[in-house]
Parts: C-alpha cells; sequence; structure tokens
C-alpha cells in the first residue's frame, strides 16, 4: 500500500498535461490567426505605429462599399431562392406520397461532396452567352432570348441550388418527426388544410428554417468561387473577390485584414444565434415521443410533385456536372456538338500527361487526410477535457473549439498570410500552410460530431478499465475510440469531403509552389481550357461521390447533419 501513491501518480501524469496539450494546439490555431488579423489592420504600413487610419483608407478604395453591399443583396437573395426550393420540396419529400422521395434525400445529401464553383463551371459551359449548350440547342431554336450566366443574376441562381440543402435537410428532419396527431386534431375540429398548414406546421419548422436560412446567407455572403467566375468577366464584385484583388500587387494585406474584421464579427455573432436556436430543437417531437406519420395522399398530383423535384435535382445536380462529363470528351468547345466533335480518353490522357496538374491533385488528396486525421485528434482531445475531465480549461474550450466556425474561406487565408508566412513560422508559399488552414477549417464540425459521441456514452465502461489497471493512453486507444468509431467515420468523411474540394481557402494561400486541384480547376476555367477542366472536374466528382457512396453503404455514414 505504501507504493501506491507514486504508482498514482505517474498514472495521471498523462492526464495531467492533457489541458496544457490543448491549450498549445488553441494557441495555434485559434488565437494566433485572429490575433495577427486585428495586429495587421491596426498597424500604419511597415512602421509598427498602431492606429485606426487604416479602416477609413481601406473603405474609401475604390469598389469597397459596393462589394460590401453586393455581398449583401446576393446573400439575402440567395436565402430567399434557397427557401422558395427548399421548403416546398422538404414538404413533399416529408409529408405526401410523392414518387421517389428517398431518391430526391439522397441526391440533396450527395450535394454536399459537389463544390459550388464546379456548379458555377456547369453553369457556364450551359448557359454562357456564346458557347452555352442550352442557349445554343434549346432557347435559340424556341426563339427565346439567351440566357447571359455571368453576372449577379447567374451568381443568385447557382447559389440558390447549390446551398439550398442546408435547409432542405434540418427542416426534412424536423417533418420526419413531427407527430401527425397535432394536423389531425386541427382537422377534427374543422381547419381547413391551409389552415392547418399556416398554423400548425410551419410554426413548428421554424426553427429549422430560420436556422438554415441564417447558414445560406452565410455561406453566400463570403462564398468566393462562383462570384470570381461569374462575377469577375462582368466585373462584379463581393467581399472575398475584393479581398483577393487587395492581396494582388502590390499587396494592401493591412486593408484586407481590415475588411476581414467586421465581417468576422458579424458572421461570428449570426452564428453564436443560429447554434441558440437550432440548439434546443424542440419542434422535432411530441411529449418526448417520435412523431407518428400520416401521409398526405396527392392523388393525381403527384406526379406533378414529382415533376418539380425532378427539375430540382436536374438544376442542381444532372445539368451542371452532366455537362462538365460531355465536356470531357469534347474536342472543342467552339465546335458544334456532334459526334465528330468527341473523344473518348484524350483529355483524361492529357490530363495524367501533365505532372504540375497530377501533383496538385496528390497534394489534395494527402493533405486533405492529414487534416482529417489532425483534425479529428484535437477533438478527441478536446471532448475528452470537456465531457470526462474537471480542467479549469473546460468552459473555454468549447467556444475557442468552435471559434473556426466564423472564419469563412477568404478570412482564414487571409488570417493564415498575416500569422505564418513571416517570422517566426516563415512557412507562406508551402504546403504546410495549406495544411495548417485546412486542420483549421475541419476543427468545429471534428468537435461537435465527437462531443456529441462522448455525450452519448457512459464514462463507466472508461471507469472500469482505469480500475482494472489500464492507462489513459490504453483506455483511449482499446476502449473510447472504438466506442467512437461512428462518430469519427461520420466527421472523417465529411471533412475529407469538404477539404477535397476547397477552393476559398487555397487561392488565397496559393503562390504556385503549393498547388492543389480546386486552384487548378480555377485556373483551367479562368484560362477557358475547359476540356482539361471538364476531365479534372469529373475526376474530383468521381473521388468525393465515392468516398460518400461507400461510407454510406459499407460503414452507415451519415452527412446529412
Amino acid at each position: 500500500m505504501s507504493e501506491a501513491p507514486p504508482v498514482r501518480g505517474r498514472r495521471f501524469t498523462v492526464e495531467k498535461g492533457l489541458p496544457v496539450l490543448w491549450c498549445v494546439g488553441a494557441f495555434f490555431l485559434v488565437a494566433v490567426p485572429v490575433g495577427g488579423l486585428v495586429w495587421r489592420s491596426l498597424q500604419i504600413g511597415d512602421t509598427g505605429v498602431l492606429g485606426l487610419g487604416n479602416y477609413s483608407a481601406a473603405l474609401a478604395e475604390p469598389g469597397i462599399i459596393e462589394a460590401i453591399f453586393n455581398s449583401l443583396w446576393i446573400g439575402l437573395a440567395t436565402t430567399a431562392g434557397a427557401l422558395l426550393i427548399a421548403v416546398p420540396f422538404a414538404f413533399f419529400v416529408s409529408r405526401t406520397d410523392m414518387p421517389a422521395r428517398k431518391f430526391f434525400r439522397s441526391v440533396a445529401v450527395l450535394t454536399f461532396a459537389a463544390p459550388g464553383f464546379i456548379a458555377a463551371m456547369g453553369w457556364i459551359l450551359l448557359l454562357g452567352p456564346r458557347n452555352g449548350l442550352l442557349n445554343q440547342y434549346v432557347l435559340t431554336p424556341l426563339g427565346l432570348p439567351a440566357f447571359n450566366i455571368f453576372g449577379p443574376q447567374g451568381i443568385v441562381l447557382v447559389l440558390s441550388f447549390f446551398l439550398y440543402p442546408l435547409i432542405f435537410l434540418p427542416v426534412t428532419d424536423a417533418l420526419d418527426n413531427m407527430d401527425s396527431r397535432l394536423e389531425e386534431a386541427a382537422a377534427s375540429l374543422g381547419a381547413g388544410r391551409w389552415h392547418t398548414l399556416r398554423r400548425i406546421v410551419l410554426p413548428l419548422i421554424l426553427p429549422p428554417v430560420f436556422s438554415g436560412s441564417l447558414l445560406v446567407f452565410i455561406s453566400a455572403f463570403v462564398i468566393f468561387g462562383p462570384v470570381a467566375l461569374l462575377g469577375g468577366p462582368v466585373g462584379f464584385q463581393t467581399i472575398p473577390t475584393a479581398m483577393l484583388q487587395l492581396m494582388s500587387f502590390p499587396p494592401r494585406i493591412e486593408y484586407a485584414a481590415v475588411l476581414a474584421l467586421p465581417v468576422l464579427v458579424v458572421l461570428g455573432g449570426l452564428l453564436v444565434l443560429q447554434r441558440r436556436l437550432y440548439g434546443r430543437r424542440r419542434y422535432t417531437t411530441v411529449g418526448g415521443k417520435p412523431g407518428q406519420q400520416r401521409r398526405i395522399q396527392l392523388g393525381r398530383w403527384r406526379w406533378l410533385a414529382f415533376l418539380g423535384g425532378f427539375a430540382v435535382i436536374m438544376i442542381s445536380v444532372v445539368l451542371p456536372f452532366g455537362v462538365l462529363l460531355l465536356t470531357s470528351f469534347r474536342k472543342a468547345i467552339g465546335l458544334p456538338l456532334s459526334w465528330d466533335n468527341l473523344v473518348l480518353f484524350d483529355n483524361y490522357r492529357a490530363l495524367f500527361d501533365q505532372p504540375e496538374i497530377m501533383l496538385s491533385f496528390w497534394n489534395s488528396l494527402w493533405i486533405s487526410v492529414v487534416a482529417t486525421v489532425g483534425s479529428i485528434v484535437f477533438a478527441v482531445l478536446a471532448a475528452w477535457l470537456v465531457s470526462r475531465a474537471r480542467s479549469r480549461f473546460t468552459g473555454v474550450i468549447q467556444p475557442a473549439m468552435l471559434a473556426p466556425l466564423a472564419f469563412p474561406g477568404a478570412i482564414l487565408g487571409i488570417a493564415m498570410i498575416i500569422a505564418f508566412s513571416g517570422q517566426p513560422f516563415w512557412i507562406g508559399g508551402t504546403v504546410a500552410i495549406m495544411l495548417l488552414a485546412y486542420l483549421i477549417r475541419v476543427v468545429p464540425q471534428s468537435f461537435t460530431y465527437i462531443h456529441a459521441g462522448f455525450a452519448q456514452l457512459g464514462g463507466e465502461t472508461e471507469e472500469a478499465a482505469r480500475s482494472l489497471g489500464a492507462s489513459w493512453s490504453e483506455t483511449m486507444r482499446r476502449v473510447t475510440v472504438p466506442l467512437l468509431r461512428g462518430p469519427i467515420l461520420s466527421v472523417a468523411v465529411l471533412n475529407f469531403v469538404l477539404l477535397f474540394r476547397e477552393l476559398d481557402i487555397s487561392i488565397f494561400l496559393y503562390t504556385g509552389t503549393n498547388s492543389v486541384a480546386p486552384v487548378v480547376l480555377y485556373n483551367l476555367a479562368a484560362e477557358s481550357r475547359f476540356q482539361l477542366m471538364g476531365a479534372l472536374s469529373v475526376v474530383v466528382l468521381a473521388v468525393n461521390l465515392g468516398i460518400v457512396l461507400l461510407a454510406r453503404r459499407f460503414l452507415g455514414v451519415k452527412l446529412s447533419h
């Protein structure tokens, strides 16, 4: 018994060091980028003098005020468009006998595997003013005016159909869990179908509608790729594209930092509001019991509803990504679409024959994998400290882990350049800075999934392992982590899919020596090398869709939340 205290002290040495380890990680992943952004926004030139002069100077730059206004109204218009698509679609999928409901739901989930800027590339090929296939072969022959996808109207169209799942999925979930006895009770009291929908159903789905709308607005407000591709040719700018212009020669990084900080504060506040509203989730059940469903019989209207759902899938997935597949087999864009203008593997062979493109592809693969693994390890540590430990840092861990949610890609890219490009780190222009930025990008969702997994696990099994002499690391490796297999696999797939397509961060950190596949795709589109762009798009989409489908089929992974 006399030797028990020393043994116990050695056993808990690792655990006592875990809060310190987390603090070191949080310092580099959160404090350094945010602190660097604030410091650079206040630093006047290279003098080291601090002040607010950069703020007035940045706002006086040509086009900055207009870019801020453009971001605002693009966000609002996209939110309105996504609502018009998502809410009726969710109702028909969840509460009616519309055909192919499971198919529509699955395709909406798979939309997350497809980057928005690739969808924009597809719509350029479909509705470009000169060679757009729909303009050439559908609208013009019918005597209709050609639609020009370039400009704000094209941006809103593409973003609405790309972002609608952010509203569709939570609203569908709410409708699935809503007890239809409420509607039956209203009907028994003489309420009509429209009255019941307005007074019963809509109020119960308002929380997910509002939550999803906030996410759509935030995403559209700060998205880079579709705006750059569809707005660039007509000089239309939003905040992220204006930031990239400020980073061009001569770089005015202090102005970009000034533009980033207010956006960071506003988005952070909106995300806090969203989590408070949506975190309650009281609208999903009645009396603590799962909802009992009675589907509405549409009769002869069910096939009209099916056509509406089919149109959403065609516009959001089939047309933009189908035309990229077709383009990957074309000889030339300017020639008519005919058998003579088709090839089989020539464009793919040309793709694989270019070392710089293949290098970027492999960079995207390994950086996405390593960043995914790193974020999960860090998230497991943080979730364990919150759920199992009694640490003085417990109260700040969760806010710190979720803080990167407020970093849009463009702002995170700017912050990384400021914080890590110069001394003492000197990793600017390397794959290391890309890897670190990717890791920061996915830390919040890793923590969210794994923390939820810990909440569902009782601590008894771990305590039993410790009482039998297992060390902390052995308990984590052989007990805790295996029990968290579901959340870990789910967030691993989600992280990889998000990172493998990541353009908004990559375009700001790209220097020519740290190329990744999304940047190459963007450059191919900007250079009008559409055949290679189509081939690489197909490869990227095949990897992401393959990962998602395999995970859903063999691992039971769900990405719907």
